[in-house]
């Protein structure tokens, strides 16, 4: 570590916060990578998930998903083009040019920050989410125990889904590191930035990043056909380019896994195939029916101890879903998952949701925010004898009312 590092470091467990002293003027005075380095190491010593810093405004923290703001100083602007400079580096010039940048940052030998800078109407802004250098597991993660049966897939395609923030990363992560502890495989990644980092186990991972070891995500993943993978990771689809090198991959007979910002299972077999022209929607239609193994679908919900508790959708391969997928029948698969439950492990999210509460780890009240159909989940607590004997033991004689809304108007996450 650099001498100046070591002084920042030095400086900052010993107490001394960008916030504590005196304030900050509208010319960069002192090491801008200092500054924001103390607001990292915040977020680290608060359990939080990502800071926020943008011209000339305050600095925020999101800590168990709400945004909170870190100090009453504005972060300079000239500062702000300090640390992108120090940040992107010699590729500086193609933030200018772009507007965007994502990077990786190490903090220290145990945090490292995703970072995605950008322009906007007031200057400079940067979003730094905290990778956590311990990749958990299922159990710790609470993901529901159906999760086990991705790690024995061979081939097909698995999509982890759910927007910004809902844990797509580390959830994908627990995946391959448990294909990594129990079965000899060969993983290669493809990420836009490397986040989680994965140590051969009795799996070879190879990690790539966008920018860093490849190109793009399409390039990578024609490389990857040469490179004798049993598994792919592709961290996103983000075009059609990428979508039909993932589409080809899974009809050699690879295991894919990549992510999409969809709600559910329904949503992400629509919004898939729209990526592609018209022309070309049947043909990715039937190769889903017959290639889409699992459609993983989370949102982050807060628990009734604090923090936020993951309520999981899942919904496995079957002959009807891949029926009513090659049918375009995509709003009869919620039906289909809540009846094949103790066939093929499928669950839907209001079944997710009605166990977190039977579990007591989340409130009603949230179940109904979070709920595809806060009706249909009506009324399976109404039907539960469980749940009916626990609202008995808390002295709680019938369910509270709740204000139903329109299964239109219901909160998804």
């Amino acid at each position: 570590m650099a001498g100046t590092e070591s002084v920042a470091i030095i400086r900052f467990v010993t107490g001394l916060k960008p916030n504590e002293g005196e304030k900050m003027s509208t010319q960069c005075h002192t090491d801008a990578m200092e500054l924001l380095r103390g607001y990292l190491y915040q977020v680290v010593e608060r359990s939080g998930s990502d800071l926020y810093v943008k011209s000339d405004a305050n600095v925020r923290a999101r800590v168990d998903g709400v945004i909170n703001v870190l100090t009453e100083e504005l972060f300079p602007a000239t500062c702000m083009d300090d640390v992108a400079r120090e940040l992107i580096g010699k590729r500086y010039e193609e933030f200018v040019e772009t507007g965007e940048f994502d990077t990786v940052y190490m903090l220290d030998n145990h945090n490292r920050f995703r970072i995605n800078l950008y322009k906007h109407l007031d200057g400079i802004a940067l979003v730094c989410r905290l990778i956590p250098h311990v990749i958990r597991n299922f159990e710790t993660l609470n993901l529901p125990p159906e999760m086990n049966k991705l790690v024995n897939l061979n081939r097909g395609l698995v999509l982890v889904t759910g927007t910004t923030g809902s844990g797509k990363s580390t959830t994908l992560a627990a995946v391959i590191e448990k294909i990594n502890q129990n079965h000899r495989r060969h993983v290669v990644t493809i990420e836009d930035p490397v986040e989680y980092t994965h140590t051969d186990k009795l799996s070879i991972i190879e990690q790539r990043g966008i920018g860093q070891h490849t190109l793009t995500f399409a390039n990578a993943l024609r490389a990857a056909m040469r490179e004798s993978p049993d598994i792919i990771v592709v961290g996103e689809m983000r075009d059609v380019e990428t979508a039909e090198a993932v589409l080809q991959a899974v009809n050699t007979g690879h295991l894919v896994f990549s992510t999409l910002h969809t709600l559910d299972a329904r949503e992400t077999i629509d919004r898939l195939i729209a990526i592609f022209p018209e022309m070309e929607q049947n043909r990715v239609r039937m190769n889903l029916a017959s290639n889409l193994q699992a459609v993983v679908s989370q949102r982050l919900i807060k628990g009734k101890r604090g923090g936020l508790l993951p309520a999981v959708e899942i919904m496995f391969k079957s002959p009807r879903t891949e029926h009513l997928i090659r049918s375009m029948r995509d709003n009869e698969l919620p039906d289909a998952m809540e009846a094949e439950r103790h066939i093929f492990g499928s669950v839907t999210f209001n079944t997710a949701l009605f166990e977190l509460c039977l579990a007591d780890k989340i409130t009603e009240a949230e179940a109904y925010n979070y709920a595809t159909s806060a009706s249909d989940l009506k009324l399976m607590f109404t039907k539960s004898p469980e749940y009916n004997d626990k609202l008995m033991r808390e002295g709680i004689v019938e369910i509270d009312e709740v204000n139903l809304k329109d299964e239109g108007d219901s909160k998804a996450y």
